[in-house]
């Protein structure tokens, strides 16, 4: 029984037992936390319930998929209205706001010229007797004098109200703080800098209640020296500011800068940032819509809107149920096609599907009994391929023993070769023969070609090199007695380049022959140069094959020398961009490294080759030499 239970299965049950102990024993707080712990538990493992129960059949997956595909745009749509239209509301709230500010910072200015042209006694005069009449005025005055101390203010309005002194008398218009408390005004001087005005108003929470008093959007005051809505909690009894739910709506900033006269800097008041609170209360709004007159323009978009509303609705249920419908004629194939599998990886490959709906499902079903049919005979062609892929390991493993090893040293010279396939057996070969105090031969050649084909002529090339180096002769003698052994076994399309030098110790000289291979590489210690050899010459087999179109270079060597012959497989390595690796790399590789050994510089161009083709794969046979002087 316990056999089939999982890990969370057992944890289950511990935490059950668990919070039975703690309900017994315990304190109710560690009671609490095993049962919810339990119950967070049971519910991620009622869930993989359900999905493995639900949503095993295709069926199941298609059907809440095409519910997701419908409810998740709605959701995110509707979202995204509604964001999008408190974003507007919000922003039309502001720019009427600034609006209305603006309004009344231009009545400002003007108070302020009106009392810039009157002469001292008559602006206090004119002070008194406008208070005295209108009581309920309440804006902020303050005159100012420019005396041997700077400007002083010999009047304010309201008496006492705040320090007019604590002003740097320059111009400006907009919020500024005086004694902890914000105000909105102007204050300009005279052509002749001798007196200034400042008419300001006191900026409060009635202030902004008489600013938004137009409209439905409603402005909070917030200290500039507090982080929190002044008052927050006691704001939630303004029946003005509540909406249908009895909550605050959604928040925004009116944002403003401010000149803080209670901190001086260099003369000049510091300037700070501060905001007001903007609320807009959509319901409110929306409740003005509904209640416009049954012809008005805003009625007819109302019914609109229900209309688009109705016809979407109508869309959504008709895709549902053709969903429905479709998703049922694609799992009862799947179905079919499901047994199907099962019986197949049971071994019954006689089973077919049968379907009519007349679609691609049917061509699926179809299609499926073709492949049961075809299983059969895929695992007979399987076997067949393991028995080809094993026959050429073998020859591949034969291949490698005709080749010599890829290191050879002598007392005179240390060699480093390599062989990498294009595929399973190459075309490609390379080989030098030692014969001590006398010569040392090493040759690359490239059958064209790649394959078990190029493979049988490297063979036959390999038997024919074997025989000629027992006689002693020449490069470009090897390679025509190669043309003349070989030519009646290749077909037109068969042929063979070879690099060949032969080094004669005695006399510290190499002959270098070419039959249409690509050039060598010869690196001259004593001037420091790396040339290339590429004497006249041309391909074994070809129908144009001469002995007098091979012609032979003879070159002096010593200490430090290197001679590097290779395949075009090398020389031909492509990049992504479709660039070759090319001969003047190669050049660059072995004049960079001529310190070092000839396996650490053949080292080196593997390494390159590979970095630069981004791959460890060659197109081509892969085949070179390195050979160092000591």
């Amino acid at each position: 029984m316990f056999r089939h239970w999982q890990k969370i299965d057992i944890l289950i049950g511990i935490l059950f037992v668990l919070t039975n102990i703690s309900y017994i024993f315990l304190d109710k707080s560690t009671f609490k936390f095993f049962l919810w712990v339990l119950i967070v538990v049971a519910i991620i493992r009622l869930l993989y319930i359900i999905k493995k129960k639900l949503f095993w059949k295709v069926r199941n997956r298609l059907i809440f998929s095409g519910l997701f595909l419908i409810a998740t745009p709605l959701f995110f749509i509707s979202i995204f209205f509604y964001v999008t239209l408190n974003i507007l509301m919000a922003q039309y709230g502001l720019v009427i706001m600034r609006n209305v500010m603006e309004e009344r910072l231009t009545s400002l200015e003007n108070t302020v010229d009106y009392y810039m042209k009157m002469e001292r006694d008559k602006r206090i005069y004119s002070i008194e007797d406008m208070t005295s009449k209108n009581p309920s005025v309440f804006f902020n005055a303050a005159f100012f004098e420019n005396t041997e101390n700077g400007f002083e203010s010999y009047y304010t309005y309201p008496h006492g109200t705040f320090d007019a002194n604590q002003i740097v008398v320059n111009e400006f218009s907009g919020f500024f703080m005086i004694d902890e408390r914000i105000y909105y005004g102007v204050l300009k001087t005279n052509d002749s800098h001798n007196t200034a005005v400042l008419i300001a108003e006191s900026v409060n929470q009635g202030y902004l209640n008489d600013l938004s008093g137009i409209s439905d959007f409603r402005m909070i005051y917030q200290d500039p020296n507090k982080d929190k809505i002044r008052g927050a909690l006691e704001l939630t009894d303004d029946p003005e500011l509540l909406n249908d739910k009895g909550s605050l709506p959604f928040p925004w900033t009116f944002k403003f800068k401010f000149l803080d006269f209670n901190n001086i800097m260099d003369s000049k008041p510091l300037e700070r940032q501060s905001h007001f609170w903007l609320f807009v209360d959509l319901a409110k709004i929306f409740q003005k819509l509904t209640e416009m007159d049954t012809g008005s323009v805003q009625n007819d978009m109302k019914k609109v809107l229900y209309f688009l509303i109705f016809l979407f609705g109508t869309f959504i249920v008709i895709s549902f149920i053709i969903g429905f419908r479709s998703v049922r004629v694609i799992t009862r194939s799947i179905n079919l096609i499901s047994k199907g599998t099962q019986r197949i990886r049971k071994g019954d490959f006689t089973f077919r599907i049968k379907t009519r709906s007349g679609d691609q499902l049917q061509d699926l079903g179809e299609s499926f009994n073709e492949m049961a049919a075809g299983i059969g005979r895929l695992l007979v062609d399987e076997k067949e391929k393991q028995r080809l892929e094993e026959e050429l390991r073998i020859a591949r493993s034969i291949q490698l023993k005709l080749l010599p090893p890829e290191t050879f040293d002598t007392e005179e010279f240390e060699i480093a070769g390599i062989n990498i396939p294009a595929a399973e057996i190459a075309g490609d070969y390379f080989d030098y023969f030692y014969k001590k105090d006398d010569y040392l031969s090493m040759l690359v050649a490239d059958v064209s070609g790649k394959g078990s084909s190029a493979a049988f002529y490297m063979a036959e090339l390999k038997g024919a090199i074997n025989h000629l180096q027992k006689e002693n002769i020449t490069p470009s003698t090897i390679i025509s007695e190669c043309h003349n052994s070989l030519n009646t076994s290749f077909d037109r399309m068969t042929f063979i380049t070879m690099n060949m030098a032969k080094f004669l110790i005695p006399k510290k000289k190499f002959l270098f022959a070419r039959a249409g291979h690509t050039p060598a590489l010869f690196y001259n210690a004593e001037k420091k140069e790396c040339i290339e050899l590429f004497p006249e010459g041309m391909g074994i087999g070809l129908i144009n094959f001469a002995r007098e179109k091979i012609k032979e270079m003879e070159i002096n060597y010593q200490k430090g020398d290197i001679l590097f012959l290779f395949s075009d497989g090398l020389s031909e390595i492509m990049n992504e961009e479709e660039e070759m690796l090319g001969i003047e790399n190669l050049r660059r590789i072995i004049y960079d490294n001529t310190h070092l050994s000839a396996q650490e510089i053949k080292q080196k161009i593997l390494d390159f080759s590979i970095k630069f083709s981004e791959s460890e794969i060659s197109r081509d046979d892969l085949t070179f030499i390195i050979l160092k002087v000591k």
